[in-house]
């Protein structure tokens, strides 16, 4: 039916759940020792990057192919959401929003040279253990709507969806369908009639049918030189996502709806059938702009949270004003612990202060004074304002530490210095004959270590697989053997092989784990290279 076509992460707080700007609280964790806290403030800290966004900016902007191909990559961001979250079935509580489109990009309902592979081409580099693939296709929604809606607005997003392991059935509704079955598939994924006409309504707004992928519906006449996949629009405004498209529909002008209302072969023309299902009652209540913007990120959200009856997804992310980026700890020679890491603050309207300020609180309920960050960095970012970033960097006399707090706590988050990853001192090496490997090394408090307790060291590695541009990620862990001592720390390191195959597209991410604890985690962007062939001199 729809037929448009770098983490800078370090370290992690533990664990905690609420969005609120003061206290934290903790929550249970996945296979991989990731909260659902965790997964919420990595896709924050991508929403306020704008990495992901900037494929969709302008709305216009095709990302993968021809600028003169007549494409639009925010219209296909808008399309992968309906195509893979309506084939759920909602009494069985499966399906939706789950990324196994990625392995339906063959399927004759998914038809478009770039629609499926170009869309999760894009996301696959932004996959890791705390992003998934379902996730990341959410997170295109929103970047497509802060870039075209003419007042933008943050769409309620939220984390936690898992991966499909392979193809979901079929039954996104086609040009062809009838009235019925077109309702019918919108009913098994829980969508009423009115929800119906509003879910492709308002993803119609954006975007064309393209000749190349439908020549039963769209003359091969419409092919030129600055339109040479044949795109024809929906409305006049096909790079703005407002009501123009309904409002055409409805008074016959410009493009009257687009071709799926009035195309020359009245058997696809489904838009048609559907809009006029209930004698226009819910095209009518979307024409004013209010109104519009309303009802479709309301319709938006609840694809998007239409997932697997075993998914839990987390509350809205804000972005909070203030927030922390990357934080890691490392170790000085003399055994000291140096803790380093960035505040971000944005608003739309405000100034941003000159420099941040923070305090670390201790075990004892008490805190070393307040400490003020490096000079704020400012950059404008349409719908959100002013982003300040504000570096910091502490010695620290005492690994006592229980969390730090910013600005008087506006922000919180806990911090452990008990065991860390040495990021200065691990290092990626490895051979073209024997792959990439990464020596890993970590402190580890001495009063927390026994014989019977061995650390590991493990990698996240996103690894391609079959039938899908999507990666999935496979743990790798080795034992982690001590080979020094440093003040209150034992130093241990351990070696990880990737082999021939070495990564797919997406992020690396490490950690050091002993018994049940678990270390922050590293990203592997993060890491220094060796210059030795041999990863044992590294």
């Amino acid at each position: 039916m729809f037929l448009h076509s770098i983490l800078p992460l370090l370290f992690l707080p533990f664990l905690p759940t609420t969005l609120t700007q003061g206290t934290l609280v903790s929550s249970a964790t996945d296979s991989n020792g990731i909260s659902l806290y965790e997964k919420l403030e990595v896709m924050e800290r991508l929403v306020l990057d704008g990495a992901v966004g900037v494929s969709v900016n302008p709305c216009s902007f095709f990302r993968t192919g021809n600028p003169n191909s007549g494409e639009q990559t925010s219209a296909e961001w808008v399309r992968i959401v309906f195509h893979d979250a309506i084939t759920a079935d909602l009494a069985a509580g499966t399906g939706g929003l789950d990324a196994s489109i990625g392995f339906e990009s063959l399927r004759a309902e998914n038809v478009g040279l770039h629609f499926v592979n170009d869309t999760i081409g894009i996301f696959a580099s932004f996959v890791s253990a705390y992003t998934s693939m379902a996730d990341l296709i959410a997170l295109g929604l929103h970047a497509t709507l802060m870039s075209c809606d003419p007042v933008p607005r943050l769409i309620k997003l939220k984390v936690g969806r898992i991966d499909a392991t392979g193809p979901g059935p079929e039954g996104v509704p086609k040009p062809t369908d009838d009235l019925n079955t077109t309702l019918t598939a919108f009913e098994k994924a829980g969508f009423s009639q009115t929800e119906a006409i509003q879910s492709v309504a308002c993803g119609h707004s954006l975007g064309a049918v393209h000749q190349m992928n439908f020549p039963d519906i769209i003359p091969a006449s419409v092919v030129t030189s600055t339109n040479l996949d044949g795109g024809s629009n929906f409305d006049s405004t096909p790079a703005i996502f407002d009501a123009t498209n309904i409002n055409e529909y409805l008074n016959g002008t410009g493009n009257a709806g687009g071709p799926l209302v009035v195309g020359f072969n009245s058997t696809t023309n489904s838009d048609l059938r559907l809009f006029s299902s209930d004698n226009n009652a819910t095209m009518l209540a979307l024409t004013e702009a209010q109104k519009f913007q309303d009802t479709c990120y309301t319709i938006f959200e609840k694809m998007l949270d239409t997932v697997p009856s075993n998914v839990v997804l987390s509350e809205v992310i804000g972005p909070r004003t203030w927030t922390m980026g990357e934080m890691h700890a490392d170790l000085r020679s003399d055994g000291g612990v140096v803790f380093s890491g960035s505040i971000t603050w944005h608003s739309l309207t405000e100034t941003p202060i000159t420099k941040a300020n923070y305090t670390y609180s201790t075990s004892n309920g008490g805190d070393v004074g307040v400490l003020s960050s490096a000079i704020g960095v400012s950059s404008i970012r349409h719908g959100f304002g002013t982003i300040t970033k504000y570096s910091f960097s502490n010695m620290l006399n005492t690994t006592d530490i229980t969390g730090i707090s910013v600005m008087n706590g506006l922000y919180t988050t806990p911090v452990d210095l008990s065991m860390f990853i040495l990021l200065s001192q691990t290092k990626r090496g490895g051979s073209i004959s024997a792959g990439p490997a990464y020596v890993v090394r970590a402190a580890i408090l001495t009063i927390l270590l026994s014989n019977a307790t061995t650390p590991t060291a493990n990698l996240f590695n996103p690894t391609k697989q079959a039938n899908t541009l999507s990666p999935t990620i496979k743990l790798l862990s080795t034992p982690m053997t001590a080979y020094n001592t440093s003040s209150d720390y034992t130093l241990f390191k351990g070696i990880l092989s990737l082999g021939t195959a070495g990564s797919g597209p997406g992020a690396l991410y490490f950690d050091v784990r002993l018994g049940e604890k678990i270390s922050v985690k590293v990203a592997g962007t993060l890491v220094g290279s060796c210059s030795s062939m041999d990863i044992n001199a590294c």
